[in-house]
């Protein structure tokens, strides 16, 4: 009785324990699941209008009723007093006590929800706030992308006017780059025309046109921030109409190497994106006036450990203020992508200008620009791309592509038959060779026999191979091939001839005894080999009756023959060098004579039956299958 009172109180202590581990694990995970929480403030889920095609969506008609989603920390959510809407437009206020309240809709995990819906009935913008407290002691909603708007989320009514929306240009072609036109330079009186459409726009709306060489000046202007730097040309209308937009455009004639440029009205800039919805994004244009540039490596060759790299940089109707580099990096090899010079950009030197005049009557100014790089060890990958800088900007090569060089062994890779360590029976030797150059040229090539004869000078020829005969002096000679390059490197590779002109030992030790005849066909061999020099290649046994049996590495074998005769059984041993050695023995097989199986007459009676029977059975289930 007292063992089993002991038992259950060990029971108790140890369930205790547990259970005290237990909740220490979920309260050290709460805790630990909490404590990256810090940001109290609220953070848009969704917004959905009614009728969108999309969530992104944020055009929509005058009118309709648009359900946010809100989300706050639970951490915060069981003190919060509230959470509004401030904004403008669409009947928000900037005075939070004046917002529009959200309500409580669910908590999930971490995160508490709260939804709220407005009508838009003009275009508008918005945030939220969210409070503990006195209403004063709170927190706005913080957006990421600060964009050239504001900090707030921007709605718009169809009916009322929206941003402009690039439209079109005309006498300038797509680059295949997203923004980027390109137009052909110094063509006489060169016009293009920029367009712009604006949708619920009527003929007498004003938009405006944003010019710069700088690309950041148009940015700044898109958030009030002016200079100099920066041209605004109103927009005429197009007299173009849509039952949805108007179309207004201007007319440039272009003197600059790049220009940028945006549209603007009283609605905001070009904020259009590429699904036809209005983003936080400004778009900004760029025209090249004929200008564009490349890079190449001044070899065609492949490059060597020897070789620095030259790379040249051509450049079309550049201007005498920008420069040109190149942007590389540098790794292990091309299945190793260790870093041994990271991104890396210098500039590029100045050669040579010149003009080249078209077909078209275009005159091009060329400038070309080169870089020296290395050298860099055999098997590394090299990665490089041209770059240039126009008033402060950096633009990729014109094709956009990131080129790569491998580095290669500046010496001849070789290739010498035979093989290292082959056998030979013949004095006179075949050699066959290959040489691959990375670059350059052969410059010369030699070959020692090891026997004492002076160096050979080969001759090149499309074979690539020729004979040689040895004066025998020894069995062994390492012969070598060396070859030289225009590179000033070297490299040879040697391979090593035995000479054996004795052949192996083959014995039968023992054997089916053949003193009578065999009726059985069945044989028994015993039979060992050796050789002195290159050593037993392989042991084959001829049984003459078309059977061969391998039997290298064995001493013992055996036959079933399933003819009578004499059979002279030949056992033959082959060295590395090809030199054989056989013995034969002779076995007489007398297989017993056999008869051909006769029916009886009971026997031919009873497969007559058998037949008949088969045959009625398939003639009655055929009528059956017939019925069916």
């Amino acid at each position: 009785m007292v063992e089993v009172k002991r038992l259950q109180k060990n029971k108790a202590l140890a369930l205790l324990i547990i259970t005290t581990f237990l909740f220490s694990i979920v309260v050290n995970q709460t805790l630990h699941t909490t404590a990256y929480i810090v940001s109290s403030e609220p953070i848009l889920e969704n917004l959905i209008g009614e009728g969108a095609q999309s969530e992104e969506q944020i055009n929509f008609p005058n009118g309709t009723l648009i359900t946010v989603e809100y989300s706050i920390s639970r951490l915060y959510s069981g003190d919060l007093s509230g959470i509004v809407l401030v904004g403008n437009g669409s009947d928000f206020e900037l005075d939070p006590s004046n917002g529009l309240a959200l309500n409580f809709s669910e908590s999930i995990k971490e995160r508490s929800y709260y939804t709220g819906t407005f009508k838009l009935t003009e275009n508008a913008y918005f945030k939220a706030y969210g409070w503990i407290g006195d209403i004063t002691n709170g927190t706005y909603e913080q957006l990421e992308n600060f964009n050239h708007l504001g900090p707030w989320h921007y709605l718009y009514v169809n009916e009322e006017g929206t941003p402009p929306d690039f439209h079109s240009i005309i006498n300038a072609t797509t680059t295949g780059v997203p923004y980027v036109y390109y137009s052909p330079a110094n063509k006489t009186n060169h016009t293009i025309v920029i367009s712009y459409r604006v949708y619920g726009a009527t003929e007498n709306d004003s938009v405006t046109l944003a010019l710069s060489v700088y690309r950041d000046k148009i940015t700044n202007a898109s958030l009030d921030i002016f200079d100099s730097e920066i041209v605004f040309i109103p927009m005429v209308w197009a007299n173009i109409s849509t039952s949805t937009y108007e179309v207004f455009n201007t007319t440039l004639t272009l003197s600059e190497r790049t220009i940028y440029f945006s549209a603007n009205n009283s609605y905001g800039w070009d904020t259009w994106g590429d699904t036809g919805l209005l983003e936080e994004t400004l778009n900004v244009y760029k025209i090249n006036n004929g200008f564009h540039f490349e890079s190449k490596t001044f070899l065609s060759e492949p490059h060597t450990e020897v070789d620095q790299v030259n790379i040249t940089i051509t450049s079309y109707n550049a201007t005498d203020s920008e420069t040109f580099g190149i942007g590389y990096y540098v790794v292990e090899s091309s299945t190793n992508d260790t870093e041994i010079v990271s991104w890396t950009m210098e500039e590029a030197i100045f050669e040579t200008e010149y003009n080249v005049t078209k077909g078209n009557g275009n005159n091009d100014t060329v400038r070309e620009y080169s870089l020296l790089l290395g050298p860099y060890d055999v098997g590394n990958r090299l990665y490089y791309q041209a770059y240039n800088i126009y008033y402060g900007e950096i633009y990729n090569e014109t094709t956009g592509a990131l080129y790569f060089l491998n580095i290669y062994d500046s010496r001849p890779q070789l290739t010498l038959r035979p093989l290292n360590e082959t056998y030979f029976n013949d004095e006179k030797i075949t050699f066959s060779y290959e040489i691959e150059l990375a670059r350059g040229n052969i410059t010369g090539v030699l070959f020692d026999y090891d026997d004492g004869s002076p160096l050979d000078i080969l001759p090149l020829d499309e074979t690539h191979s020729f004979n040689y005969t040895y004066a025998v002096v020894t069995n062994r000679y390492t012969t070598t091939l060396y070859v030289n390059n225009s590179l000033g490197t070297s490299n040879n590779i040697s391979t090593h001839i035995i000479l054996d002109f004795d052949g192996p030992d083959a014995n039968i030790l023992s054997h089916t005894d053949n003193s009578v005849n065999i009726t059985d066909g069945y044989v028994e061999l015993y039979f060992n080999y050796s050789d002195d020099y290159s050593g037993v290649w392989y042991v084959y046994i001829d049984w003459d009756d078309g059977t061969v049996s391998n039997v290298t590495d064995e001493n013992y074998a055996y036959h079933n023959y399933v003819l009578s005769g004499e059979y002279s059984v030949i056992v033959m041993a082959v060295d590395k060098a090809g030199n054989q050695f056989n013995t034969s023995v002779v076995f007489i097989i007398e297989l017993p004579t056999q008869t051909t199986p006769q029916l009886s007459p009971f026997g031919i009676t009873a497969t007559i039956i058998a037949t008949i029977a088969l045959s009625s059975y398939f003639s009655r289930k055929k009528r059956r299958m017939n019925k069916i």
